[in-house]
C-alpha cells in the first residue's frame, strides 16, 4: 500500500504543462537562477545575515531558517529545491547580482491547496538592501511572475494576503508540508 504524501493529498500541481520553465531570467535589477547546491557559497551567508527577516516567511508558525543552520543543512535544502525544479513540482530561484557575486534573495513558486489560486509565491530580499533597492527588485520579480508565467491567480501569503486570513482558511504551506516534514533531498522522494 502506498502512503500518500502531503502533495498527493491536497496540493494541486502547478499549471506548467507545456510551459518552458526558465532556468534563469535576467531582469533590470537582478538575475534569477534556479536554486541549487552550486550556489550555497552565496546563499548561506545571505540566509544567515537575513535570518531575522526570513523567520515566518512561509507563515507565522514557520521557523525557517533554524538558528543552528549550517552550510551543510543549507546545501541539502538547495538540493531539495533543485530536485523539485527538475521534477517540475516547484520552482525556487536565487536572486543574484548581475555579476553573480551576491545573493540578493530568493523566489519560491509552490503548488497550493487553495481552491481559488493555482500557485503560491514567496519572495525575500537580502537584509542589507536599502528599502528602495529591495522594492525595485521585488516589484520586478512579482511582475515577471504575473506576466510571464502561466498562472491565472497567484497567492502571495504574507505579502498581498495577510497571514491571519491565509491561516484561518486552513491552507497548508507546501514547503513546510513536504521538505520540512522529513523528505530528504537524497532519498528520491
Amino acid at each position: 500500500m502506498t502512503v500518500p504524501t502531503p502533495h498527493d493529498r491536497c496540493f494541486q500541481p502547478l499549471p506548467v504543462s507545456g510551459f518552458p520553465v526558465p532556468a534563469q531570467w535576467r531582469g533590470t535589477h537582478a538575475l534569477l537562477v534556479s536554486a541549487g547546491r552550486e550556489w550555497v557559497t552565496l546563499d548561506y551567508p545571505a540566509v544567515v545575515e537575513s535570518r531575522n527577516k526570513l523567520k515566518n516567511l512561509f507563515g507565522p508558525r514557520d521557523q525557517w531558517p533554524p538558528d543552528d543552520l549550517t552550510p551543510e543543512m543549507d546545501e541539502a535544502d538547495l538540493a531539495w529545491h533543485a530536485r523539485e525544479f527538475s521534477s517540475r513540482r516547484s520552482f525556487a530561484y536565487h536572486l543574484l547580482s548581475h555579476d553573480q557575486q551576491q545573493c540578493l534573495g530568493c523566489l519560491y513558486l509552490y503548488p497550493t491547496a487553495s481552491r481559488t489560486h493555482d500557485a503560491e509565491a514567496y519572495l525575500w530580499t537580502h537584509i542589507e538592501l536599502t528599502s528602495p533597492q529591495a522594492t525595485l527588485i521585488e516589484d520586478e520579480v512579482i511582475g515577471w511572475v504575473s506576466q510571464d508565467w502561466p498562472f491565472t491567480s497567484v497567492a502571495w501569503p504574507g505579502r498581498f494576503i495577510p497571514f491571519k486570513q491565509w491561516e484561518e482558511s486552513g491552507i497548508p504551506n507546501y514547503y513546510a508540508s513536504t521538505r520540512m516534514a522529513g523528505e530528504s533531498p537524497d532519498n528520491g522522494s
